[in-house]
Formats: C-alpha cells, sequence, structure tokens
C-alpha cells in the first residue's frame, strides 16, 4: 500500500486522549476512566507514508454539563498536515452505568488545555 491505514490514524487518536486523560489524572493503574466515547471524526487531508515523523496535538474545544470535545492534529515534517479529529466523551459512571455530570475538578482540569476547534471542510 505505502501508507498508514486510515483506522491507524483513530488509533493515534486514542493514545493522545489516554495521555492526556493520565495526565489529568482520569487513567490511573488499575483505575478505569471516567467516560466513554461517544463520538469520533475524522478529516483526512493526505496519506502518512512515514509513520515515525508524526505528531499528535490534543487539546479540550469545548466542556459541557456531561461531555466535552477534544480536537486533533496530526502532522508530519514541515508542519505537513495530514489529518484533523475531534472526538466526544461523556463522562460515564461504570458501577451505575449511566451517564453523569462532570465534576468541578474535572472542568477545571481540562479548561487547562482549551483550545480553538478544529475547522472541518464544509459538505458540498
Amino acid at each position: 500500500m505505502g501508507h498508514v491505514n486510515n483506522a491507524t490514524y483513530i488509533q493515534y487518536m486514542e493514545t493522545a486522549r489516554v495521555e492526556l486523560a493520565r495526565s489529568i489524572g482520569q487513567v490511573r493503574e488499575g483505575f478505569r476512566a471516567g467516560f466513554i466515547v461517544a463520538s469520533v471524526r475524522c478529516e483526512f487531508k493526505k496519506p502518512i507514508r512515514d509513520e515515525r515523523r508524526i505528531t499528535v496535538s490534543v487539546w479540550v474545544s469545548r466542556i459541557g454539563d456531561g461531555s466535552w470535545d477534544l480536537d486533533y492534529s496530526i502532522r508530519g515534517p514541515r508542519k505537513a498536515e495530514y489529518a484533523i479529529g475531534m472526538t466526544t466523551q461523556v463522562a460515564y459512571d461504570y458501577k451505575t452505568r449511566a451517564t453523569v455530570r462532570i465534576s468541578g475538578k474535572l472542568k477545571r482540569e481540562l479548561a487547562k488545555y482549551m483550545g480553538r476547534p478544529v475547522k472541518f471542510r464544509e459538505g458540498d
């Protein structure tokens, strides 16, 4: 094929999401994260031919009462843009199997990573 499969872009986004969740204390050893991913969107810009040279950036673009959006940029050498993406996370209690409100503490942690939403192409 000569390029990275499209599903791999989503895996890159997942890795960045988990690292962000870990940095704000949502993911710890032996502890299940308090959220589920409700949606994923990825817009491909150009094929990745050498995955050893990519950078994935992630930031928070929206914080609601029970969910938040993370936006992503996948870039390569010389700032080549390979893809942009967005995921929506929903606060979730695995014991009750129900969605919950985001705590004030989590909102404050997420706010530290606020950035501008990515701009997706508009439909035809």
